[in-house]
């Protein structure tokens, strides 16, 4: 009991400290904010995919809902809390991520191979990640483009065009919310692109700067 009281202290702490990191990338940081985003497939057949994509949503300042009716986690000791109250164990492989809400996160292209076997997400959020970049898109419309709802992307100052062109791979989306990309310079090119390969139902909405 003592052992994982003080692990989840120190996940509470380590999740404090994402913020300040997730805004800098000088080299020594960014090794900081990798290891956060680390895939760990030990942990991964321990408690599945899923809970494991949530752990690294969580322990990089997002949040996740499951499609369970709860309310949105943002803490990992209510992620415990929720997971156990579910399963009556700590270690439950079957409950299922809903939406994924990394706003000023400290996720990376590198974190994005957590969602390898999530299989119901519907709606993911990036909003403020400094340190994201095109390949995070590419890894995630690999793994769930084919259930995904909906997306947005805002302020993510390494995101481009070229990355948001695999958003028209996804088959079931049907809202795109592109906002304050600085690296995009063709908005009216973009959004006839996407919608032009996004299902005909998908509605795209492409603002340069904040709404």
């Amino acid at each position: 009991v003592f052992f994982v009281a003080c692990s989840f202290s120190l996940f509470t702490m380590l999740g404090r400290a994402r913020s300040a990191l997730g805004e800098h990338n000088f080299f020594g940081l960014r090794w900081i904010i990798e290891k956060f985003n680390d895939l760990d497939v030990e942990r991964i057949r321990e408690v599945g995919a899923e809970r494991a994509c949530a752990e690294w949503v969580l322990r990089c300042g997002g949040s996740v809902r499951f499609d369970d009716g709860r309310p949105e986690v943002s803490d990992y000791n209510q992620l415990v809390e929720q997971t156990a109250q579910k399963s009556g164990t700590l270690n439950e492989k079957f409950f299922f991520l809903n939406q994924v809400r990394a706003v000023n996160a400290c996720v990376t292209a590198r974190g994005c191979r957590h969602f390898e076997g999530v299989t119901r997400l519907q709606d993911v959020v990036f909003s403020g990640c400094k340190n994201l970049e095109d390949d995070a898109i590419n890894v995630m419309v690999q793994n769930v483009g084919s259930t995904l709802r909906s997306v947005e992307f805002s302020n993510c100052r390494y995101i481009t065009q070229d990355g948001l062109r695999h958003l028209g791979k996804c088959s079931s989306l049907s809202s795109v919310i592109l906002t304050d990309l600085p690296r995009v310079k063709e908005w009216e090119k973009l959004k006839e692109e996407l919608k032009s390969n996004l299902p005909k139902n998908c509605e795209v909405a492409c603002y340069p700067s904040k709404k």
